[in-house]
This record gives C-alpha cells, sequence and structure tokens, in this order.
C-alpha cells in the first residue's frame, strides 16, 4: 500500500511537535528548526553515513512508490477516457447503421 504523509507547513509542525518517534520528524525537526542545539542533534548524522544514505534510501522509496501511483493514475484515466470516446463511436456507428437501413 502506498504510504502517504501529508503536507505540513513546518512552522506549525515546530510548534506542535513533542516528541521525536520517527526519521522524518528528525528530518523535519531539523528542516523547521533556527535553534544551534537542534542542529547540532541532527548534524551528528554526517558521522554516520550508513544511516544517512538508509534514510535517503527510505525518501527514494517513497518518492518512487509515489510515482508509480501517479503514473497508474494517469493511464487509468486515459483509458477512461478511450472507452468512452470508442462507446461514443460504437454509438455512432449503430446510429448510422439504423439510418442506412431506414433508407434501403
Amino acid at each position: 500500500m502506498l504510504q502517504e504523509y501529508p503536507l505540513i507547513p513546518l512552522d506549525i509542525f515546530w510548534k506542535n511537535h513533542h516528541n521525536i518517534s520517527s526519521k522524518l520528524d528528525a528530518w523535519l525537526m531539523f528542516i523547521a528548526s533556527d535553534q544551534p542545539r537542534d542542529i547540532r542533534e541532527v548534524f551528528h548524522f554526517r558521522y554516520h553515513k550508513k544511516e544517512l544514505v538508509s534514510m535517503f534510501s527510505e525518501a527514494l522509496r517513497i518518492l518512487d512508490a509515489n510515482t508509480t501511483q501517479y503514473m497508474i493514475e494517469v493511464q487509468q484515466a486515459q483509458i477512461e477516457a478511450l472507452q468512452e470516446e470508442n462507446r461514443r463511436h460504437k454509438e455512432e456507428i449503430e446510429r448510422l447503421q439504423e439510418l442506412l437501413a431506414q433508407k434501403e
């Protein structure tokens, strides 16, 4: 199932965060904060490259999943539009066949 994250303005996130329960919360705190102590807490990741890479890998996985879902939705919309166009063409053919039958 596709994981979706709501859009949260950073100033609201900063005012309402209580604890860091995930890596996403940690990154949001780092981005939203202008306090040196908060930035220092997250800055230690430069020494833990494996953990940093895993965070980027997770972010890319989510982006890939979202891109795939978007592409599926676009294709589904195109399929529905083509099906509707096909239905209209069939109706037009049937109407013209009826007119032709009446003239004969």
